[in-house]
């Protein structure tokens, strides 16, 4: 798993992964994640921080057994946390 340490902010707030991206931090080889995103295999969540997490997003990846999730600052799109997910 590779972590980028920052992702981009579309026009409308939400956190933007490339296909790169996305299969490093999923532990998957580039060709096997996009047949799994083809095939619609592959899931994410951006979530909206609120109260003491206002100003960040929580994105999480799944990939068939695999979850993994980033915390990354709203306005910068620099992740400051990183953990397999749940």
């Amino acid at each position: 798993m590779t972590v980028p340490d920052r992702v981009e902010i579309d026009a409308a707030g939400d956190a933007v992964l490339s296909a790169d991206q996305a299969a490093s931090l999923l532990g998957v080889a580039l060709p096997a994640f996009l047949a799994d995103l083809r095939a619609g295999i592959v899931y994410s969540v951006v979530e909206r921080g609120e109260g003491a997490d206002a100003g960040t997003l929580r994105l999480t990846l799944r990939r068939r057994g695999a979850e993994r999730r980033l915390v990354v600052e709203a306005a910068t799109g620099r992740v400051i946390g990183a953990e397999p997910g749940g």
